[in-house]
Parts: C-alpha cells; sequence; structure tokens
C-alpha cells in the first residue's frame, strides 16, 4: 500500500511539472519538428512528386504562402492559421 506521504509528495511533484510545463517555452527542434517529420511532411515536404495541395511545409515560405486568402502558418495568430 502507498502511505500518504508518498501520494502526497507525487502530487506536489506532479503539480510543479504541470506548472513548469505552462510556462515553458517550446523548442521547436524538441517538441515539434519529429511530429512535422513523421506526420506532415511526408505529404507536405521536399518531394514535389509526393506534394499534396501544393502546400509546403518543410520552409518558411511554403508555410506562410498565401493559399487563395489563407495561410497554413501566420506567425503570432494561431486563430487565423489553418
Amino acid at each position: 500500500m502507498i502511505s500518504r506521504g508518498r501520494v502526497t509528495r507525487l502530487a506536489v511533484c506532479l503539480l510543479g511539472f504541470g506548472v513548469w510545463a505552462m510556462v515553458a517555452e517550446v523548442d521547436f527542434n524538441w517538441e515539434i519538428r519529429p511530429i512535422l517529420s513523421n506526420r506532415c511532411l511526408v505529404c507536405h515536404g521536399p518531394d514535389a512528386a509526393e506534394r499534396k495541395a501544393g502546400l509546403r511545409l518543410d520552409t518558411e515560405e511554403g508555410a506562410r504562402a498565401d493559399l487563395g486568402g489563407y495561410a497554413a502558418i501566420q506567425p503570432g495568430n494561431p486563430a487565423a492559421s489553418e
């Protein structure tokens, strides 16, 4: 059985981690790039033959490109980003 003290220490640690996670900055290369590489760049990467809908996410210019009145990424405006 887990002692009450251990449960309390675990709760404090998890709470501390949660607060840290909320204020920590996002590290693009560690947290975002792997997601893009594994999920997005297969269809939206440098290979023109495999690219879908002309959207290119492997370059800043491609991610911010005007796609007929909207862009995949609008820096500083996540609500307007597709």
